[in-house]
């Protein structure tokens, strides 16, 4: 391929997995190096698929009670539940619901694990639809996550199978799928950031967007701290496509190689959207649980580091479920910016 594009994200053909692979994982690492986000179209899912579970979202954030969606809150290790914020603060904490008293910066997130590694507990109004959920979650990690995956693993040197081998879906894991909904934002809403900026913790994370944008990445021109005058770039809807980005776990695995980018969620440029709830569908890919934590061997230019101590043991994290429950911790109590509860 040419130079990569540092202008706009880029947008990859996965159909070409099965016509040109070693093509294809050469672009995709080479995208990932710069960018550390891309677009994939072709990807394997029917948009039916997609638009059902945005079915499912919209009904449930839309006509549960809250005391109902706040009867299984979002817990830091568990990574499943219900969640809603303003800003920063939390509006449902874990012993119960509050009220939501403004909706300038509103969202609420539901977090789906994997029945393979917890089987949590749901409202009434969304365990009647868990099956499918499971079902779409299943497939989006055979048709993209696990092929991208095989691709990654090839760009970065290693064999076709090691990566989708962390990620057997049947193996415990902190996999999610999320369901996001901002409520709407009115024009004299002052908002303009809806989610600060942040990168995630996993391995690749799929987002799925609906007729509204918000996401916005740093362009790979900026580096270092992040300051006054950068213009963040809006990552649009593109119909029919996924938006994949890197996590800081395949960061760390590929000894810095891979582009964990930082990222958050601000007002949608368009003026149509103005008035409008957005819905998001967020799948975190993350190896099992008791992968370890460590620069993966035959990955030319990797560079080893340590491991952080975690803040839950005092002990260094040794393996990925460590490092998670380290960095949602450290999200909950301020000291790492937000963590990728919503996007």
């Amino acid at each position: 391929m040419g130079a990569v594009d540092t202008e706009n994200i880029p947008i990859v053909d996965f159909s070409r997995f099965d016509t040109d692979l070693p093509g294809l994982a050469q672009e995709i690492k080479t995208i990932c190096e710069t960018w550390g986000f891309l677009y994939l179209k072709n990807h394997g899912l029917e948009q039916s698929q997609v638009d059902r579970m945005f079915n499912i979202s919209e009904t449930f954030f839309t006509t549960t009670p809250l005391e109902e969606k706040a009867s299984t809150p979002w817990n830091s290790v568990l990574n499943a539940g219900y969640d809603a914020r303003t800003g920063t603060e939390k509006y449902f904490a874990e012993n119960g619901a509050t009220d939501i008293t403004s909706k300038q910066d509103a969202k609420e997130v539901f977090v789906i694990r994997k029945q393979a590694s917890y089987d949590q507990p749901m409202p009434p109004s969304l365990r009647k639809f868990n099956p499918e959920i499971q079902q779409f979650m299943a497939e989006t990690h055979e048709r993209i996550a696990l092929r991208l995956l095989a691709c990654l693993g090839l760009g970065l040197g290693l064999t076709k199978d090691q990566l989708p081998q962390m990620h057997k879906h049947e193996n415990p894991s902190y996999t999610t799928l999320r369901l996001i909904y901002y409520p709407t934002l009115e024009a004299g809403d002052e908002a303009p950031v809806r989610l600060g900026s942040h990168s995630d913790q996993g391995v690749i994370t799929i987002l799925f967007q609906n007729v509204i944008a918000g996401l916005q990445v740093r362009p790979p021109k900026y580096t270092g701290k992040i300051q006054p005058d950068e213009k963040w770039l809006d990552a649009p809807v593109i119909p029919g496509a996924v938006l994949i980005n890197i996590g800081e776990t395949l960061t760390f695995l590929s000894g810095g190689l891979m582009k964990s980018t930082l990222h958050r969620v601000a007002r949608s440029p368009r003026a149509e959207d103005i008035g409008k709830d957005r819905y998001s569908m967020a799948y975190f890919c993350h190896p099992s649980q008791d992968t370890l934590l460590e620069v993966l061997d035959g990955i030319d230019g990797a560079v080893k580091r340590e491991t952080p101590v975690s803040c839950v043991t005092g002990r260094q994290v040794k393996t990925v479920k460590d490092w998670i429950e380290h960095r949602h911790s450290l999200g909950r109590l301020g000291k790492s910016g937000q963590t990728a509860a919503a996007k």
